[in-house]
């Protein structure tokens, strides 16, 4: 038996999986795209499976190399929690050339080819130790340890946080969200979470849609609890279908606990009953502290985009504080400590590059990383060089001091917006949308669809054309290639809902466009 070796902190397991990256590229055949690896785990029992996607769109089994054990192993034992124990299997991806993804599972047992003896089950237990509550079952009665020792009947759970789903309501009777959007690399996991904790309320049929009260009802009534939080079924539909987050302080926990949902005993599921139906008080939520990004890291930030623009890197290569697709993207580790380094997929969302402990080795690391791909300086140099001989009058509009817009619920996040500015739009400019008139988010009238980067759905939604008939301030931004569609056309995010600026005349519906849009930018 080998004790556990050190922890490994997060950007240390990033330097791992980055060296076992590099092993399997150098091992696999050169028509390779994609590749899938499955380690499984107790004690010093190992199995290692590997399976192969070439260009041609055949698949086959691959042996993955013997070294790859050792990366997994270090893994395993870096990433051990006392009491808790570690994780007993790992579904690693590789995407041509080197994007990576790697899912652990801390909780069930793995799904080994070849018998596993007792012996190996000891093992992972003296090895990994574990609280008797954090035992599972499985490892349990594989280990011959007899069941569980009895112990007492843990007490009703005296109060929960209840998780509004939204925070209030305007004065046109719309749901209002007050707070921070999901981080996208936490979003599938996040409604997993909410979708799959335990059910302690359920009604027949489904609630009307906030967003859509005259649509056929699809909200589903119901009502989970992990322990500790008590949400609507709410929560993860509108999630799922309008991006409303959940209230931070609930995405905090669930991050905390790693996206796994604890066992609800059933005292406990019958006390969370008692506050999703209002016969007993919630606790009080406690008040959210976002990062705060202190005046020397701003100025870490500048120095990164003055240094940047001298060397002519163009906008939509990187992303600072928010995620962009096909950029690479600076930003806080999400309630953690340190600054993360991802690369945003359209289709397979972050591959991550590196944590760093503080803003000024994030930024250093970016600078090197963009400055050392010389294959793009002249396609650099040619974007400057016809940004400076752009002429001024030709915009659509010229920029402006405003107020801070952001996109309302279910709009697309501004990263899909690239060459953002806040500019005032003139009267007679018009406009058009795909969608509800909740929304803010509208194009050039005219621009194609394909040319929007929306999803694919939504071109179903409703279509309507309006004319701006005083000024108004905006927020315009090219779209940037997504959902496999080619970007390039002019959007404006209003000051507010289209619905508002419709009741207080600043916007009219009109029957035809009498404007073209400009033509689509790459």
């Amino acid at each position: 038996m080998t004790a556990p070796q050190g922890p490994l902190h997060p950007e240390e397991q990033t330097e791992l999986l980055r060296s076992l990256t590099v092993l399997f590229v150098h091992a696999l055949p050169g028509d390779w795209g994609q590749l899938w690896v499955d380690f499984r785990s107790v004690g010093s029992h190992v199995e290692l499976t590997g399976t192969v996607l070439n260009v041609f769109g055949h698949t086959d089994e691959w042996t993955p190399p013997d070294e790859a054990v050792a990366y997994f192993t270090r893994l395993r034992a870096g990433m051990y929690r006392p009491g808790e124990g570690t994780w007993t299997s790992a579904k690693y991806h590789l995407a041509h050339p080197d994007t990576f993804s790697v899912d652990y599972d801390w909780k069930n047992e793995p799904d080994f080819d070849l018998p596993v003896s007792q012996a190996y089950f000891r093992e992972e237990l003296a090895t990994f130790p574990r609280a008797e509550e954090n035992i599972p079952e499985w490892l349990r009665e594989k280990a011959g340890l007899g069941p569980a020792p009895e112990r007492p009947a843990p007490a009703a759970r005296s109060g929960f946080y209840l998780a509004p789903v939204f925070d209030g309501t305007s004065e046109q009777g719309q749901p209002v969200v007050d707070r921070p959007a999901m981080h996208p690399q936490d979003l599938s996991a996040v409604l997993d979470y909410l979708k799959s904790a335990p059910v302690v309320l359920a009604a027949r049929g489904y609630g009307r849609n906030a967003f859509a009260p005259d649509a056929e009802p699809t909200v589903p009534l119901t009502y989970h609890t992990d322990g500790t939080w008590v949400w609507a079924g709410a929560t993860p539909y509108y999630l799922e279908t309008r991006r409303v987050p959940p209230p931070p302080q609930l995405v905090k926990h669930i991050r905390e606990l790693h996206h796994q949902v604890p066992e609800v005993d059933e005292d406990t599921q019958s006390a969370a009953i008692a506050v999703a139906t209002g016969q007993a008080e919630p606790l009080p939520i406690p008040p959210y502290q976002p990062r705060v990004i202190d005046d020397r890291e701003r100025g870490v930030l500048d120095k990164l985009r003055r240094r940047l623009d001298k060397f002519h890197v163009r906008p939509h290569e990187y992303a600072i504080l928010e995620p962009k697709p096909d950029a690479m993207v600076l930003e806080p580790v999400p309630d953690g400590e340190g600054w993360q380094i991802s690369y945003w997929d359209p289709d397979r969302g972050p591959s991550p590059r590196g944590v760093y402990p503080n803003v000024g080795s994030a930024a250093t690391w970016l600078l090197g990383d963009l400055l050392f791909q010389e294959e793009e300086d002249g396609t650099r140099e040619r974007f400057w060089a016809s940004q400076q001989a752009a002429d001024p009058q030709a915009a659509p509009a010229q920029p402006v001091q405003a107020p801070a817009i952001v996109p309302l619920p279910d709009e697309p996040p501004l990263s899909l917006f690239k060459d953002r500015q806040q500019v005032e739009l003139p009267a007679g400019t018009e406009v058009d949308r795909f969608g509800y008139s909740t929304g803010n988010l509208a194009y050039a009238a005219g621009t194609r669809y394909a040319n929007r980067s929306l999803p694919p759905d939504w071109i179903n939604r409703g279509y309507h054309i309006y004319r701006l008939e005083r000024p108004l301030p905006a927020v315009t931004g090219v779209a940037v290639p997504w959902f496999g569609q080619p970007g390039g056309g002019r959007a404006f995010l209003l000051p507010r809902s289209i619905e508002d600026l419709l009741a207080d005349g600043s916007l009219v519906e009109i029957r035809e466009a009498t404007t073209q849009p400009p033509a689509p930018q790459q």
